[in-house]
C-alpha cells in the first residue's frame, strides 16, 4: 500500500526526493483511463472528449457500445509509494493515430504497462 498523503494536499510532501514516470499503453478501450484514475492519489488529469461519428470511421467501435468518451491527449496522475517516492502515471490515448504522441511520451520513463 502507499503512502497516501491527506485528502486535501495536492502537492508532493518535502520529504519526496525521487519521481518515476511509468505509461498506461494499451488498444482502445481497454481501461487506461480507469486505472490511472484508480490508482491516483489526486483527482487525475483527464483529456477525453465524446465520441463523434466521424471518429467512428477510424475507431473500432465494436464490443463498446457503452463507451461514449475517448482520451484525445493523455491522464495523468500520481500515487505516493514511500515519504521519498513517487510514481506519475501517464495514461495514453488508445488509437492508432495517436502513436507519434506515445513516442514523446515514452521519453524519461522508467517503463510501461
Amino acid at each position: 500500500m502507499g503512502f497516501a498523503p491527506a485528502s486535501d494536499d495536492v502537492y508532493l510532501r518535502p520529504t519526496v526526493r525521487r519521481a518515476l514516470k511509468v505509461l498506461v499503453v494499451g488498444h482502445f478501450a481497454v481501461g487506461k483511463t480507469t486505472f490511472v484514475g484508480t490508482l491516483s492519489e489526486i483527482r487525475p488529469l483527464r483529456t477525453e472528449e465524446v465520441l463523434t461519428q466521424a471518429g467512428a470511421l477510424v475507431d473500432d467501435l465494436a464490443g463498446t457500445r457503452d463507451k461514449t468518451t475517448t482520451t484525445v491527449a493523455l491522464d495523468f496522475g500520481r500515487l505516493t509509494l514511500n515519504p521519498s517516492l513517487v510514481l506519475y502515471l501517464f495514461g495514453t490515448p488508445g488509437q492508432q493515430r495517436f502513436t507519434r504522441l506515445w513516442a514523446d511520451m515514452t521519453r524519461g520513463a522508467l517503463g510501461a504497462l
